[in-house]
């Protein structure tokens, strides 16, 4: 399979896995968090145990994980939450701007793979970089990987803190109702 094979299915498995759990109107409940983490996680042990360890490797990763961070965060801004007071559950909307979010991502480390497979400025510019960084090809996929994974687990995370404070709010909510009586 080539790079942009992989980069393709990796990245396409995992909009289409976040599009078809997350977009619309949603119930925010435990296996909204599972399951992309679940996911990813699996791409992660895949692509990352086998990954170069040494100082500019990991350096280059961190990189990827700020990246994922910046749009985890994108993301999460693009997840409007709220608590259905009917019925007490936590729910999410995500509409085009999340849809744009992933895109953007998506595009971009797709864009990055035809760039280095077929354009050869691109990969020559990219390849003087890695070797005056003493950076191998194998630390292209776990850089891809990361960002992904921090990008998703990112997201997750501030929704929980944003759930748990939304739950907190209705029990306190129904807690003053019950006391007004």
């Amino acid at each position: 399979m080539s790079d942009l094979s992989q980069a393709v299915e990796i990245s396409g498995g995992i909009f289409a896995l976040m599009m078809a759990t997350q977009y619309g109107t949603r119930h925010f409940g435990l296996h909204k968090i599972a399951m992309p983490v679940l996911a990813v996680a699996g791409f992660g042990y895949v692509y990352l145990k086998d990954a170069p360890t040494d100082h500019n490797s990991i350096v280059l990763y961190l990189v990827g994980a700020g990246i994922g961070a910046v749009f985890g965060l994108l993301a999460y801004f693009a997840t409007a939450m709220w608590a259905d007071r009917s019925t007490g559950k936590i729910m999410t909307r995500c509409t085009t701007a999340f849809v744009s979010v992933w895109l953007v991502a998506m595009a971009a480390r797709i864009g990055f793979v035809w760039a280095v497979s077929d354009n050869a400025s691109f990969r020559t510019w990219v390849g003087e970089h890695m070797m005056s960084l003493h950076l191998t090809s194998d630390a292209i996929a776990p850089f891809f990987v990361i960002w992904a994974l921090v990008m998703v687990v990112g997201r997750v995370v501030a929704l929980t803190a944003r759930s748990a404070r939304l739950r907190a709010e209705v029990r306190a909510s129904s807690t003053d109702f019950a006391l007004a009586r």
